[in-house]
């Protein structure tokens, strides 16, 4: 069946061959389904459960069950003939088989509906228990979406199992630019023309008539009556506790594409039915997210084995018992919510007939998003970390698939985006503008991958001037610290190849720079003239005794549990490995400096740990001398040409054919906020300030005059600039130690193999060392 599910012939069969076919797919389907419930007391392991499982989904996805329904709206074929007709030409010949095809085409729909209600019967059991294997929920998933489509009166009832309060509809409604008294009608009539009769009923129209009609009582289906539909499986067909409503929206879309006509404005799309109520669902599982009061992103109670979609990890299906963990232990980051792992899986992934499901679920979960952040409020905290959160997991998604695809979808609304983070930046809470400068650093490639929005982000926002000022002088030394190290190791950091808007944005900057060199001089001069107080050049730490150091952010192995072998224990330290002092690019740098004599060769340790290890273990003995330096760079060069560049170095493309560039393993650096000592620590200290420099080597096409060459007339703070104030010189204090830092970090890997400056690895930028989780 697998090999032959996409054969041209499964569309232009007879009337008797179809017969024939559906009657041998019925007689395996009922067998499976017969075994899968347990009728006659069969046990399934779970073992061979995924395996029946997809058995029976290769049979409910056959093309043959769906052929009379596409008879009713898709009168003829390739070749000009009609579906499930008869070719006579005698009139009472082809009357009765007509009648024929017609009494095969109803038989058929009626053993799939038989089949799909029997199905959902078990969906309604299993997912009802406590613990549900995966292979399980993908099934119940792919069998909810057929069932919904194809067998009358089931979509009816799923759709208001969901409760979907009217404010929901009214808010997808919105940002579909649709009013509340909107007819949809003539729009309605020409999509439901493609779906099944069973479904016409759950068009949109108007706001209105939906309301009235969710009000209603649905009609049970033949051998419904029996289903427990309001158990306890209602939670998680809402959006809880597994992926099964998750998996059921990718198939959604799936069945939906092949129905809906071609080239549809999204507000023609909400007129699919049942496509509003699955948008106004997925949006209050957003808005439970956002809220923090969903199980997906924070902390999710141990009911049952961790559900994923199928294809990410192993078939393993056999279920141990479940442990209650604490809150702690099953917290899980917003990479690992299920909505992201929907979008992620679903728009990363094949499909199999075409990318249209693909470019209507990315453009509708935009909508969602933004109808979403719409409701979060600029001062609650929470709400804007977990935005800032999700939006850092979703735009790469939607970023990657806009580049990736064919179709004639979009970028997704940065002008949107970047309006929302300048509003949260206007809150005023510190936390908030921490989590919006870590959003920003992170997808900065991202965000700036095009001139327009680089303009936009730089020029129009960072470097705007009363922004500027008050940002780099800001009253907490965390957000001066964040915002900084964006000027420095994000918007200062330009290659040699710079455009004319790079030129720019370092002239502006170092506008900025000289302005609030020219105040504080200002402000020193007048206070030593009238005799007061004068302005602090002292640094002040991100957080008491605390610094933020660039360290090491490798991937260590995983522990070989209580299967310990030997391997693990005579492993020789390697040069790249790091210990807890060589994590501080810059304590170590400064200590390397100061003492080259205690610098010991890169074999000393491997030849004392064997010399050790041959005393302890004579057996173990090895034939050769470890290998030296240049042996052990070539063996890593074999293994490092098989490895992909480090992705947060720009244009590293363009030197993979260099030999230097093979010369150096690539790591992966961030930013953490490490203790400090006192007698190291350079804060709370008066230093001597100079003009503030640039991050780097001055390009050059950057002229910018000397300090020797210059002398800057102090000036009085006006307009946008009267935010300059008494933070002015701890501000240029802190600066040049960002400088330094950025300076002694490239130094450093330059001194490791790095070839160039652009292939230097820019360090990660969170929050998440001093964030306390709920």
């Amino acid at each position: 069946m697998r090999a032959h599910a996409n054969h041209p012939s499964n569309a232009t069969l007879r009337p008797e061959d179809l017969d024939r076919r559906v009657n041998t797919l019925n007689k395996w389907w009922t067998g499976l389904l017969t075994m899968l419930i347990g009728r006659n007391g069969e046990i399934v392991s779970g073992s061979d459960r995924p395996t029946i499982l997809d058995a029976v989904t290769s049979i409910m996805v056959r093309p043959e069950w769906t052929l009379p329904y596409q008879a009713a709206f898709a009168p003829s074929d390739g070749n000009g003939r009609p579906f499930l007709k008869s070719r006579s030409t005698t009139s009472l010949i082809s009357q009765s088989s007509d009648f024929l095809a017609e009494s095969i085409s109803h038989n058929v729909r009626r053993i799939y509906a038989e089949k799909l209600i029997c199905q959902m019967a078990y969906v309604v059991e299993k997912m009802s228990s406590r613990s549900v294997p995966a292979s399980v929920v993908t099934f119940c998933g792919k069998a909810i979406a057929h069932a919904f489509f194809y067998c009358g009166g089931v979509a009816q009832i799923l759709v208001r199992l969901w409760a979907i309060p009217q404010e929901m509809i009214r808010r997808v409604m919105a940002e579909h630019r649709l009013t509340r008294d909107v007819d949809l009608g003539s729009s309605m009539n020409f999509v439901l023309r493609n779906f099944p009769s069973t479904l016409h009923d759950l068009g949109f129209k108007s706001l209105k008539a939906t309301v009235r009609y969710l009000r209603s009582r649905p009609r049970f289906p033949n051998g419904a009556a029996r289903i427990n539909w309001y158990g306890a499986w209602v939670q998680r067909w809402a959006g809880r506790d597994t992926d099964l409503l998750f998996i059921f929206t990718r198939n959604y879309y799936n069945l939906m594409s092949e129905h809906l006509p071609s080239d549809l404005m999204p507000q023609g799309r909400l007129c699919a039915p049942g496509h509003i109520l699955l948008q106004a669902q997925l949006l209050s599982v957003l808005d439970s997210i956002l809220s923090r009061n969903d199980i997906h992103s924070l902390s999710e109670p141990a009911l049952g084995p961790s559900v994923v979609h199928n294809g990410m990890y192993g078939e393993a299906d056999a279920s141990a018992t479940v442990l209650p963990l604490s809150p702690v232990a099953t917290s899980r980051s917003m990479a690992e919510s299920r909505i992201i792992i929907l979008m992620r899986d679903y728009l990363s992934g094949p499909c199999p007939h075409s990318d249209e499901p693909k470019q209507i679920f990315a453009t509708s979960f935009e909508y969602l998003m933004k109808a979403a952040a719409r409701r979060v409020s600029v001062f609650n905290y929470n709400a804007c970390f977990t935005l800032c959160d999700f939006m850092e997991e979703a735009m790469p998604i939607l970023h990657r698939y806009n580049t990736q695809s064919s179709t004639s979808y979009t970028t997704p609304d940065w002008p949107f985006w970047l309006g929302v983070c300048r509003q949260m930046m206007e809150s005023q809470n510190t936390m908030t503008q921490l989590r919006v400068y870590a959003f920003l650093y992170s997808l900065w490639g991202t965000i700036t991958a095009e001139e327009n929005r680089k303009h936009q982000v730089c020029l129009e926002w960072l470097l705007d001037e009363g922004y500027f000022y008050a940002q780099f002088n800001h009253w907490c030394p965390m957000v001066r610290a964040y915002y900084m190290r964006i000027l420095c190791w994000r918007l200062g950091r330009i290659s040699d190849w710079s455009s004319d808007l790079d030129a720019s944005i370092l002239t502006t900057l170092a506008t900025r720079l000289d302005y609030v060199w020219s105040t504080f001089r200002c402000l020193q001069d007048t206070a030593c003239s009238k005799g007061g107080p004068q302005l602090s050049t002292a640094p002040c730490s991100p957080a008491p005794s605390r610094q933020l150091l660039v360290v090491r952010n490798d991937s260590q192995p995983a522990s070989g549990g209580m299967f310990l072998t030997f391997d693990s224990i005579l492993s020789l330290p390697s040069s790249t490995q790091s210990t807890s002092d060589d994590r501080h690019s810059s304590l170590n740098a400064s200590r390397d400096s100061k003492e080259p004599s205690t610098t010991k060769k890169p074999g000393s340790m491997g030849r004392m740990s064997w010399s050790m290890l041959k005393n302890m273990m004579p057996f173990t003995t090895p034939a050769d001398p470890p290998a030296s330096s240049n042996q052990s760079r070539g063996a890593k060069l074999k293994r490092s040409e098989l490895q992909s560049p480090d992705p947060t170095s720009a244009h590293s493309s363009k030197h993979a054919e260099s030999p230097e560039s093979h010369l150096f393993q690539p790591h992966s650096f961030k930013f953490s906020l490490e203790w400090i000592g006192d007698e190291t620590s350079p804060f709370g200290k008066e230093r001597q300030l100079q003009r503030p420099q640039l991050p780097g080597n001055l390009p050059n096409w950057l002229e910018r005059p000397d300090i020797d060459t210059l002398e800057l007339k102090p000036s009085q703070a006006q307009g946008a600039a009267v935010n300059v104030g008494k933070y002015a010189g701890r501000a240029l204090a802190e600066w040049d130690l960002v400088l330094a830092e950025f300076k002694v970090f490239s130094e450093r890997r330059r001194t490791e193999g790095v070839p160039n400056q652009t292939q230097i690895e820019t360090p990660t930028l969170g929050i998440e060392t001093f964030r306390r989780p709920g």
